[in-house]
């Protein structure tokens, strides 16, 4: 799990935290702004930010605000629209702010803010994620428990104590969750299935072990609770909603376009980017040939898939990666001193559209260290066949990039560093073009200091651009998972089960395209700014990360352009 996906915006919340109601009693209501004055400004953001918080309470706990650790949000339909009016609200306000008068990282920060809530309305609205993705209601769940279990923030006690609470709220959410959902697409139900099942099996076997296997008690009675109602819920997909799952996938030109829009502040045409793309991919499969020397990079590329460590050590080898790869990190960018990655596998809910993903504390967090760097290993159930070609994907010189992307200096050295950003809303919120952006161009960097992983670099972002592709052909034109999973194989040079799993992912995730679009933001931005300045590449990365993770329009402003950005 990333912590920079795409984070919604939502309601005003009137508890306590960042923001207190007004004395005459108008809860629910902003603070007047004077002028666009600092003070003013802050108090909107802040209120902005401990909205999320009361209404996303596994959002807090990630980032290590702990005001709402024993609850979960409220998905009913009645939450949503209050959710929705509010977030109109909001918009109303910030969109009358007289941006120009604000100083300049309150005016980036009011940019941002308006983004992200335009972007959570539309999604409540227009793609209404809610109502058509039974995986809405498991990443819920499981986003609220697995930091419980995971982090160390408090004493065991307390955190059983708090996981107990949310345990209690399972029922009422897969109450709302059956009440909501309406024809959705038969490919999210299949995925939410069997991620529902990973789930099941974390609350029935990881929480006792986590918190101690308490067998008594109102823990005890709460989790055997949400264990009945997550299994009468996983039954009810596969009797009822799976036969009924027929909605399309695709969203639509259109709410693509307006989804890139808000998310990403991307305004490029469609056409114009899918175009980038088909050229970025034939540039790509050229670079390879010529990498590959006399050799069919194929050939090489299947020869090299062999030379992976065995399933039993994967984990071992790559935590035995990381320290030197933290060494290498450190000639690119100021690292912070923090470290304590700990390498563990998968768990079972997040298997199905993930090799490896990094979770790694807050930017509020205080009390917990610990990250984790989660590999996926084979499936005991699987057939030999399916488990040698999930292997391959791990070779030796695969594994030290997907470390770099993960870890140093990529997601891991990134989240480290977003704590110190300038303001609260970029150390809370960020751009998923920025976070895969950069974890993305570090691998191509540790390929130019490590020229015989080149190829495997190669084939890496030969991946990225084929997913950069399938989202849009999928999302806005046509493309089926059956085509998309052909495509991932023929154009991207993926055995059968990799591909279906990028085509599944694809359909899914409809943004898939953020690590290609975000890496050639980066680029060149870094050409623009070195051009502007002269600095080093080390120098480039210290100012970058040091921007937060926006959107890259709003880091470009910042580095290079200020307010005379768009």
């Amino acid at each position: 799990m990333k912590r920079l996906p795409f984070v919604p915006l939502l309601a005003l919340a009137a508890s306590c935290g960042f923001y207190r109601p007004d004395p005459a009693g108008r809860e629910g209501e902003l603070p007047e702004l004077g002028g666009g004055e600092t003070a003013s400004f802050r108090s909107l953001a802040d209120a902005a930010l401990e909205a999320l918080y009361s209404a996303f309470p596994e959002r807090a706990t990630a980032d290590g605000v702990h005001d709402h650790d024993n609850r979960l949000g409220d998905w009913s339909r009645a939450g949503v629209d209050a959710r929705a009016a509010s977030l109109r609200r909001h918009l109303r306000r910030l969109e009358a702010l007289a941006l120009d008068v604000l100083p300049e990282a309150s005016y980036y920060d009011a940019l941002q803010l308006i983004s992200r809530f335009r972007a959570e309305l539309f999604d409540l609205e227009t793609v209404r994620s809610w109502e058509r993705d039974p995986g809405h209601y498991r990443r819920v769940i499981s986003d609220a428990l697995y930091p419980l279990a995971a982090l160390g923030f408090a004493p065991v006690e307390r955190r059983r104590g708090l996981a107990e609470g949310r345990l209690g709220d399972v029922p009422g959410l897969l109450a709302a969750a059956r009440a909501n959902l309406a024809n959705p697409p038969r490919i999210f139900t299949e995925i939410a299935i069997e991620d529902f099942g990973g789930l099941l099996a974390f609350v029935r076997d990881g929480l006792p072990q986590a918190f101690g296997d308490p067998k008594n008690g109102e823990f005890a009675e709460a989790r055997k609770d949400a264990v009945e109602a997550l299994t009468a819920f996983l039954a009810w997909m596969k009797a009822e909603l799976l036969p009924k799952s027929a909605g399309a996938f695709a969203l639509g030109a259109e709410a693509y376009r307006t989804k890139l829009l808000h998310e990403e502040m991307i305004e490029t045409p469609l056409d114009v980017l899918l175009d980038r793309g088909y050229a970025l991919l034939r540039r790509t499969r050229e670079e390879m040939k010529a990498a590959a020397g006399a050799r069919a990079p194929e050939d090489v590329l299947k020869e090299a898939a062999k030379d992976h460590p065995p399933a039993e050590k994967l984990l071992d080898e790559t935590k035995a990666l990381l320290a030197e790869l933290k060494r290498w990190a450190s000639t690119v960018a100021t690292l912070p001193e923090e470290d304590d990655v700990r390498v563990i596998e998968t768990p079972a809910f997040r298997r199905s559209t993930s090799f490896a993903s990094m979770q790694t504390p807050g930017p509020f967090e205080t009390a917990a260290k610990e990250a984790y760097y989660a590999v996926t290993l084979p499936d005991p159930g699987w057939t030999e066949d399916r488990k040698a070609q999930h292997l391959s994907f791990f070779s030796r010189p695969s594994l030290a990039l997907i470390s770099v992307h993960e870890v140093w200096p990529g997601h891991y050295a990134q989240n480290l560093l977003a704590r110190h950003a300038p303001t609260r809303v970029r150390k809370a919120l960020g751009s998923a073009a920025f976070s895969e952006g950069w974890a993305h161009y570090t691998e191509q960097l540790y390929a130019e200091s490590v020229p015989a992983v080149r190829l495997i670099q190669l084939k890496m972002a030969l991946l990225r651009v084929c997913r950069y592709v399938a989202a849009l052909e999928m999302h806005t034109r046509g493309m089926s998972v059956e085509k998309a999973t052909e495509f991932f194989m023929t154009e991207g040079l993926l055995p059968a089960a990799a591909a279906e799993r990028e085509a599944r992912r694809g359909a899914v995730d409809p943004l898939y395209l953020v690590y290609t679009l975000g890496k050639a933001e980066i680029l060149r931005l870094r050409d623009d700014w070195r051009n502007a300045t002269g600095g080093s590449l080390k120098d480039f990365h210290d100012a970058l990360l040091r921007a937060g993770h926006p959107p890259l329009k709003i880091a470009r402003m910042i580095l290079l352009e200020g307010r005379r950005g768009p």
